[in-house]
This record gives structure tokens, sequence and C-alpha cells, in this order.
């Protein structure tokens, strides 16, 4: 673990650094993850850690978003609000993403591969803050941690909590399991009614529909707004077998009806992940579920005129989380 940089961003402090985590399959090469650590000038009394897991197509620093042209504003940043509300929170690039290691046999990197990276680096920074070596923050242990994830992001974090149940509650944000059923043929359809819904063929359908580019270029957001160029700042690469298994209709659904810890779920209004309401069903084992939806708003709800609200709502469930 190594510090790259630190510096201060309004009411908090960031600090970069990398996690060894080992490799992920027979063979490999070794991972590392890069990480940004926000600290808040103030701790809540009771704190949460967040765990935040990017989606398909953008880096960790979608939960700082900035449009360039205004820096100081931090209107579409989550991990602003957090930290404004006395949180710690942890943005990660999954392998593959970002400034973290890219394996050459990008066809490794399952969902579950990318989600147990991540298991080893919450284990590690976990360790890091109990011992004190976090810049800014007091030794803590035993920190509440909110498993956190956009679209894509938030599959692989259902897939790290369904292996290890780290999380004491779920963030998650323009997720469901309608998946992308248009763009599926017959064979895709017959495997998804399989006892695995397709799982096991998962990189096998990646291959046949991406060849040789298990790393795929991100959609470009090229309208000349604040949001735009904010998002256009965090655009990174798509890891092929993840967006197969995100287009699978039911992708995690066995997960998502196993989870048992608080769920907070916001999407928006005109978001690809179906008609907001009915994704409640899902979450057959949820004893405590939110749903926050974003009006006005599409698959990035961070930059939608009422990101604000969301923010506050998202807070309070917070504080509940906190006193459970």
């Amino acid at each position: 673990m190594s510090a790259l940089v630190a510096h201060d961003a309004g009411a908090r402090r960031v600090s970069a650094l990398r996690l060894d985590v080992g490799a992920l399959v027979a063979g490999g090469e070794p991972i590392t993850l890069a990480i940004d650590v926000h600290v808040p000038d103030r701790l809540a009394s009771r704190p949460l850690l967040f765990w935040c897991v990017p989606g398909g197509g953008v880096s960790r620093g979608y939960y700082d978003l900035h449009d360039p042209q205004t820096p100081h504003d931090e209107g579409f940043s989550l991990a602003a609000a957090l930290t404004a509300a006395g949180h710690i929170v942890v943005a990660i690039d999954p392998v593959g993403v970002g400034e973290s290691t890219r394996p050459a046999d990008g066809y490794s990197l399952t969902t579950e591969a990318v989600a147990e990276a991540n298991v080893r680096a919450l284990a590690q920074f976990r360790a890091l803050l109990a011992s004190g070596a976090i810049a800014g923050l007091p030794a803590i242990d035993n920190i509440p941690a909110i498993g956190t994830g956009h679209s894509a992001g938030a599959m692989v974090g259902v897939v790290h909590q369904s292996a290890t149940r780290d999380f004491d509650a779920m963030l998650l944000l323009c997720f469901g399991t309608v998946g992308l059923p248009e763009y599926m043929d017959d064979t895709h359809r017959a495997a998804v009614l399989e006892p695995d819904g397709g799982r096991s063929r998962i990189v096998e359908f990646a291959r046949a529909r991406f060849g040789d580019e298990p790393y795929l270029p991100a959609p470009v957001h090229d309208k000349d707004t604040p949001a735009g160029r904010a998002l256009r700042g965090v655009m990174d690469r798509v890891l092929a077998n993840v967006g197969m298994h995100a287009m699978l209709p039911g992708n995690v659904a066995k997960e998502l009806g196993e989870l048992d810890v608080p769920v907070f779920l916001s999407v928006g209004d005109r978001d690809m992940t179906g008609p907001p309401h009915l994704l409640p069903r899902d979450y057959l084992n949820c004893p405590d579920f939110t749903l926050y939806v974003v009006p006005t708003s599409g698959h990035h709800v961070f930059v939608a005129p009422d990101a604000d609200r969301m923010y506050r709502r998202l807070i309070a469930w917070a504080d509940g989380v906190g006193r459970n």
C-alpha cells in the first residue's frame, strides 16, 4: 500500500492509495487496485464507511463528479455529500478499470473475480483503518460498511455481499435485473432458462459478441453541459464479461433475493431499469427496503436536477442505519 496523492477538497481530505490484492486466477499476474479515500473534516457521531464501486464505463471519479469548467462546484459529488455528513467514502477502481491493474487476459475477469478483488481490498482497508494508518482519521475498528454501487458496479457489490456478508447495508444506484433483453438472441434466451440463469456461459457469450476486445470503450457523453463534461471526465473501459452479465435478464436475481440487510435503491424515472415500482419484487428477504425515484433522471442520478434532494434523503437513511 502506498499513498499517491493527498489534497483538501472543501470540508474533506482525499487520499489516493493502491492496494495489492494478489492474483485472481491460477498463474495470473498480481493485481493492484487504486482507491480514493474521502475523509470528512469532522466525523459523524456514528460514522459509516461507504465502499463505492463504479458502473461499467466509468472510473472511481464517478463518485466525485465535477464540471471541469467549475471545479469548485460539488453539486454532482456523492462523496462531497456523504463526507459533509461526517461519513468516510472509499471509491475504488475495480480490476481492469482506471488506474487498477488491467490483466492481459481480460476474459479472466468474471463478475465473481472482480468482486473477489474488492473483497480483499476491503479487508486490507479495514485493517489500515483499524491501525490508524489512514491519513486524517483516528484508528477505527468495526465501522459499519455500506456496499455502494452504480449500475454494473451495484451488481458487483451484490455478488461481493453474497460471498462474504461484509456490508451492514447496501446502497444501490440505477440497477435492476431486467437486463437488456433487446440485445439477446435465441441462444441467450434459452440460457437464461437454464438452472444457473446462463451464468456459466457468460464468458462464452462475451467472447462471441466482443471477440478479441475484453475491455470495451465506453459510450461518449458529448453534450457540452456541466453534466456532460463531468461524465466525460470519468469515462473508462467496460469489462466485457461484467457487461454481458449485466445484460442478461435476471443477472443477480438470486443474490438480490437473499439480501437480508437494509437496502436503499435509487433509480431515475427514465432509467433503463424498467418501471421503478416493480424493482422491489426482487428483494424477497430484505427487512428494510427504501426506493427513491429521481424525477427527470436517466441512468446517472448524480447529475439530475434533483440530486441534492436524493442526497438529503440518503443521508437521513444512513443516519438510521448508523443507529441500528
